[in-house]
This record gives structure tokens, C-alpha cells and sequence, in this order.
């Protein structure tokens, strides 16, 4: 037996001690530190996906009918962010089942990553002013609607009198229907350009993805802590930023930034509501938990707004809502509302504002009909047959077998879509002009010549590029053993991200559909791959140091292995050693991005487009021999402007005789002499700039940029 003092017999008992409510106040007041730094970084994660949105709900259906002017649209697109920015903060601002902690060294860790990120993708950003591939069209739609407050225009035939039934107004990132030109695209992205260009000009359209891309690695680091734990957002950020194609489209006027941000804000929204949600017994927490449910669900389905594609990810979320739904929780019906809203604009745009775009890209856009038709239908089926039976899956006597299953399974899948070039070759190319375009390269990088193949085989080649093997490895046993632990029923927080990241990530892989140069073909990979590489790599960096803090590994482990598991001991020794395995893990991906993420391209096309219209008069009508500077005379100079397909003397003489008859000033343009020499009239060179783009490699990963010249010559007949 023993005594303290207070205890020993004969002595007097021993005044209360001073130091206990002194020591308890400290940790109320590093407990209630804590809560402040877990809800800043949640709201870092959400907050400005939230405000997006906000934007989007407002600004597409004003573009679509013709009211899109800053006047109207900013009023409107602040009214309604207020609201919605409020429910965002409900959830982080209770203190009970939805609350989270994160230690300040975690917010400010994943907040210098991302400004880090955003400040150098921003003064390092590319210029591409001149339509020039995908980022080209967003642009000059953005550009259009910085002066338009619609989306379509009528084709400019009076411009051109009896010459138009000879020429095409069609040209790049524009279609022509119902004698509408209509532009390429989804909508919401190209809104939130030309508001970018009411601020600052071209510099704001080229500086807006940087900072969108900025806030997606502040949600996806967010995600990550919310499932793994705070201290690893700032790893899931690293990982993601880390990776050159993640910044190469935050250096161009790519949509895909955006759609990274909403998907990853949407799953955080998500993950917070199911945790609140599996313990809330109040009316008051319920409703907080419906309202962030329905904010994801508007989150998730509005990102069809910004990607035709997205479909796909919020068609996979519906099995994780069933099972929500299953095991009696609040919040479905809520997300189904947010969905529906999200969802309809979706629809509105692809229908009746983007029909041109949805049609070329119909054998898609039909699998995505198809996915998003039978996953609602399939997952409510099974929901109600296992809730009328009142059964759980798990207590089958069946189920045991399946986690061990589904991760040997999920292993098996990686080592089969990484050995695919030795199994098959993917020729599932069908465009004509795709299948010459890949043709010609091949040929010029001595390849074998056949041009339907799209190389889909080697994705997974594509992704180790830019993370390196060490955290692909990591990644895909993260997947395994986080497959193993929702099935287990230890891990169901983690089934959203299983299902719409590693589900819209295999499919990636296995199908990219896009044009296989490099790195153009590579941005395929932001929205679902790069992000589900850096959560399951963090998930198995999560876990390994977990075992080591409590001594498993240490305890398993004989000889060697026994002092590798000291490193991952909660000790400074551990830390720091962690720390170093992180950035060597990283190593690979870095080197690649240090290498080439300061190459800036397309410089000086800004200033070449505001030649190219000094070089123009309000009368004139431009016919073009080629369709490079469509774009930019029709929406940056503001002229009528068409295109004389397989051109001779003798049709071109009608043409200009035809727009003189109308009132107007003809114009011959072409990007080179060939097309203008024919006609014995003085040249005059508008734009004669020597710069630089991306290269277009095929079976490599890309070491630079390529030269690129852009020229301009006019003849006045």
C-alpha cells in the first residue's frame, strides 16, 4: 500500500491544488484553438466552391437567355452566395457530432501549398489569346460574353449580301445552327472568364485558373483531413500539386480546375454531413446536416455545368446515397432536392444551349445517359428489397469473404490496367481528322503509322509521368485497403470517394477519349485521377504512421524492420523522418514540375490580336482562307467574318463583288501567303510572332516546349 501526502496518517490533509483549473483552462483553450483551425480549414476547403456555384446558378441562365451584364449578373450572384455560404457553415460552426479539430500547423501547411501553387501557376500562366486548342475556345467564348450578354448571335449574312450562300461561318469553338452561331462547351466556365475579363482584361482570364486551381488543392487537402484526419491535408495537397498536369491547367484557361474544385468541395460537404449525421438526435443538428447534404448535392450535379462529362462522377455518387438511405440516415431526400436543381440547369444548358457541342460528342454523352439512368434505378431496387427484408449484408454468412476478396481484387485491377501495353493495343480512334492528325505525328516521330490508335492502353504510363512509381504504388494499396475497409463496415466514410474517385478514375484510365499528345491529352487526368492518387496515397501514409504510433509495427517487426518501425514513432526523431520519406516519395513528381512548369507559352498572342484589329475598319467584311483568326475577328474586333473553303480566282471575285453589293469593305485574311499569292494583290503582314507552345509527343513524357509562329496577312482587293 501506498500513501500520498495528503494520506499519511497524523499529517494534515494538503490544501486543494491551485495548478488543476489553471491546467484545465489551458486545454479548454487548446481544444477551443483547435476548433477554430479545424473549421477554418473546412471553410477554406468549401467556401469558395460554394461561392462558384453561387456564381454558376446565376450567370448560366442569363448568358442562355441574353441578360448577361455585370450590372445584373454580380447583384444577383451575391444575393444568392450569401444563403448558400451560410449552409456551408453550419455544420463547422457546431460543436458536437459534426465538429473537427486540426492543429494550426495543418491550415497553414495546406494554405501556403495552395498559395504557393496559385502564385506561381499565376506569374508563370500562358497567354493564349489566338484560338489554339481547347483552352483557345474557352477563351474566346469567355471573351464573347465579356462584351455579349448572350451566348448565341445571329449568322452575320447581310454583312456579306449574295456571297454568304458561298461561305461557312462555322469556325473553331463555334458552330452554326438554325442560322445561330453557337459556341463550343459547356457554359459555366467561360461566364466566370468574362468576368475575370470585366476585372482585369486578358491578365484576369490567364491569372482566374490559377487561383481556381489554388482553391481545388485547398479542397482536396480539406477532404483529406475530414477522412484521414487534419494533418494529413496538407500531404493530400502536396501530393496533388505536386504533379505537373494539375499545374499545366491552372496555367491555361482549361475548365478542369474548376471541375477538380467542385467535385473535391462536394465530397467534403458530404464526408462532414455523414459525420454529423450518424450521431445527430436534434432537430436542430438534423437540419444542419440536410442543408449540407443538399449543398453537396447541388455541388456535384452542377458540375455539369462546367464539364459535359460530370455526369459520370455524380451518377456514381447514387449507390453511396442509397446505402445512406439504407441505413435510415437524414439528409438523402435534401440531396436529392440540391441534385435536382444542380442537375436541371445541367440538362437546360446541354439542351438548349450547347445541343451542337452535345451531338459531336453524342457517343459519350449516350454512355453517361445510360450510366446515369440505371444507377438511380439499380441502387434504389436493392435499397428496398434489403430494407423491406431488413437485412445487412454484412451479417451474411457470405460477406467475410468479401473484403479479403475486394482488396486482392482492386491489387489485381492495378497490376492489369499498369500491364496493358503488353496485353493489347487500343485502336479505338474513329474521327477522320483525329486519325490524320495522329498519323502525321507518328510519322514525325518515326513511329509505326496507324492513326486510329489512341494509346489508352499506356495511361497508366501517362499518370507515373507526373507522381512517380513510389506514390502510384502507394496509391493503389491505399485503394485496396480502403476498399477493405468499407466493406469491412470500419471504413463507410470513405465509400464516395471510393466510388466516384476510384470508379470515374478507372474509367479515365481505361477509356481517356481524347487526342493522345502530350501533355494536351494529360489534363484527362486532373479532375479524377491525380486527385484520387494523392487521397489513397495519403490514406496509406495515414495508415502506416497510425500503426507505428501505437507500436504495432514496432511490436511485428524483428531485426531491421524493428528499426524502420522507430521512425514512424510519435517522437521528433519520427516526425522528421516522416517528413523526409514524404519529400522523397514526392521527389520524382517534383523534379518533373521544377523542370517544366516555368515554361510559359503562347506569349505575346494578346497583344497579336489587338494588331490583327487595329489592322481592320468598322465596314469591313473579312473573308478568311484558313479559320486561325476567326475567332478573334468576330470576337475581338467585332466584325462579320467567314471562311472560303477550296478558294479559286474565280469564286473569290463573286465573293468580294457580293460584299461590295452589300455595303461593305471586303477583306481577304489568311495565317500564311499561300492562300493570298494566287490573286496577284500587295500583301500586308499584320502579324508575323515567333513564340512558343506545347509540344505533341505521343509516347513519351513531355521535356519542353515547341516553337510556334503566328502570322497574319491581309489583302484589300
Amino acid at each position: 500500500m501506498s500513501f500520498t501526502a495528503a494520506t499519511v496518517p497524523g499529517q494534515p490533509a494538503a490544501p486543494p491544488s491551485r495548478r488543476a483549473p489553471a491546467v484545465r483552462r489551458l486545454l479548454d483553450a487548446a481544444s477551443a484553438d483547435s476548433a477554430r483551425a479545424g473549421r477554418l480549414l473546412l471553410l477554406l476547403a468549401v467556401v469558395p466552391a460554394v461561392t462558384v456555384t453561387a456564381w454558376l446558378l446565376v450567370a448560366v441562365p442569363l448568358a442562355a437567355t441574353g441578360h448577361f451584364r455585370p450590372g445584373v449578373v454580380v447583384p444577383a450572384a451575391v444575393v444568392l452566395a450569401i444563403p448558400l455560404v451560410r449552409c456551408a457553415t453550419r455544420l463547422p460552426r457546431r460543436s458536437g457530432a459534426g465538429s473537427f479539430t486540426a492543429p494550426w500547423s495543418a491550415v497553414v501547411a495546406t494554405s501556403a501549398i495552395a498559395v504557393g501553387f496559385a502564385g506561381f501557376a499565376a506569374v508563370r500562366s500562358s497567354q493564349q489569346a489566338v484560338l489554339h486548342r481547347d483552352a483557345g475556345t474557352y477563351a474566346q467564348v469567355g471573351l464573347w460574353l465579356s462584351d455579349h450578354p448572350g451566348l448565341t448571335t445571329p449568322v452575320p449574312v447581310d454583312a456579306f449580301g449574295a456571297a454568304a450562300a458561298q461561305l461557312t461561318f462555322a469556325h473553331p469553338g463555334f458552330y452554326v445552327q438554325d442560322g445561330m452561331i453557337v459556341p463550343q462547351f459547356m457554359t459555366g466556365w467561360p461566364t466566370m472568364l468574362a468576368a475575370a475579363h470585366w476585372v482585369a482584361g486578358w491578365q484576369g482570364m490567364f491569372v482566374l485558373p490559377a487561383l481556381v486551381g489554388g482553391a481545388a488543392l485547398l479542397a482536396v487537402g480539406g477532404l483529406a483531413g475530414r477522412l484521414f484526419g487534419a494533418r494529413w491535408a496538407p500531404v493530400a495537397a502536396l501530393l496533388l500539386g505536386s504533379a505537373w498536369p494539375m499545374l499545366r491547367v491552372s496555367q491555361t484557361t482549361y475548365s478542369e480546375p474548376l471541375a477538380c474544385l467542385m467535385l473535391a468541395a462536394g465530397l467534403c460537404l458530404v464526408a462532414g454531413a455523414w459525420k454529423a449525421g450518424a450521431s445527430a438526435r436534434s432537430a436542430e443538428a438534423r437540419r444542419d446536416v440536410g442543408w449540407s447534404m443538399a449543398l453537396s448535392g447541388l455541388l456535384l450535379s452542377a458540375g455539369e455545368l462546367v464539364r459535359l462529362d460530370m455526369g459520370v462522377d455524380f451518377a456514381l455518387m447514387i449507390p453511396a446515397i442509397g446505402w445512406w438511405w439504407l441505413r435510415q440516415r437524414g439528409g438523402v431526400w435534401p440531396f436529392a432536392g440540391g441534385a435536382v436543381i444542380g442537375g436541371g440547369l445541367g440538362f437546360i444548358d446541354c439542351r438548349f444551349v450547347t445541343w451542337p457541342y452535345v451531338l459531336v460528342n453524342w457517343s459519350s454523352v449516350r454512355l453517361m445517359i445510360v450510366v446515369l439512368v440505371l444507377s438511380p434505378v439499380v441502387t434504389a431496387a436493392l435499397a428496398l428489397f434489403l430494407r423491406r427484408r431488413h437485412r445487412d449484408v454484412r451479417t451474411m454468412r457470405w460477406w467475410r469473404w468479401v473484403p479479403p476478396v475486394a482488396a486482392a481484387g482492386t491489387l489485381v485491377l492495378g497490376l492489369l490496367l499498369a500491364a496493358r501495353p503488353l496485353l493489347y493495343v487500343d485502336r479505338s480512334i474513329t474521327a477522320a481528322n483525329t486519325i490524320e492528325y495522329v498519323a502525321s505525328h507518328q510519322e514525325q516521330f518515326g513511329l509505326p503509322v496507324d492513326g486510329t490508335r489512341s494509346y489508352a492502353e499506356q495511361t497508366v504510363s501517362w499518370v507515373s509521368w507526373y507522381t512517380g512509381w513510389p506514390v502510384l504504388v502507394l496509391a493503389w494499396i491505399g485503394a485496396a485497403g480502403v476498399v477493405y475497409a468499407a466493406t469491412r463496415g470500419r471504413g463507410w466514410r470513405f465509400l464516395p470517394i471510393l466510388l466516384v474517385y476510384g470508379g470515374s478514375g478507372v474509367a479515365s484510365l481505361l477509356r481517356p477519349a481524347i487526342t493522345p499528345d502530350h501533355p494536351w491529352a494529360d489534363r484527362r487526368l486532373v479532375v479524377e485521377v491525380l486527385p484520387a492518387v494523392a487521397l489513397f496515397a495519403t490514406w496509406t501514409l495515414a495508415a502506416l504512421t497510425r500503426l507505428g504510433e501505437t507500436g504495432r509495427i514496432r511490436a511485428a517487426a524483428t531485426g531491421g524492420w524493428r528499426a524502420a518501425g522507430r521512425l514512424l514513432a510519435p517522437t521528433p526523431t519520427g516526425a522528421l523522418a516522416r517528413l523526409l520519406v514524404l519529400l522523397a516519395i514526392t521527389a520524382p513528381a517534383l523534379v518533373v514540375t521544377a523542370r517544366l512548369g516555368p515554361n510559359r507559352t503562347e506569349l505575346g498572342e494578346p497583344d497579336a490580336a489587338a494588331a490583327v484589329c487595329r489592322a481592320l475598319r468598322p465596314t469591313d467584311s473579312v473573308v478568311m482562307m484558313d479559320t486561325q483568326w476567326s475567332p478573334t475577328i468576330r470576337n475581338q474586333c467585332g466584325l462579320p467574318v467567314a471562311a472560303l473553303e477550296d478558294p479559286t480566282v474565280e469564286r473569290m471575285q463573286q465573293v468580294v463583288a457580293g460584299i461590295r453589293a452589300a455595303g461593305q469593305v471586303p477583306v481577304l485574311m489568311s495565317s500564311s501567303t499561300l492562300t493570298l499569292l494566287p490573286y496577284g494583290l500587295p500583301l500586308e503582314r499584320i502579324v508575323y510572332l515567333d513564340t512558343h507552345e506545347d509540344q505533341h509527343v505521343l509516347t513519351w513524357r513531355p521535356t519542353g516546349t515547341d516553337p510556334r509562329r503566328l502570322e497574319c496577312w491581309l489583302v484589300r482587293p
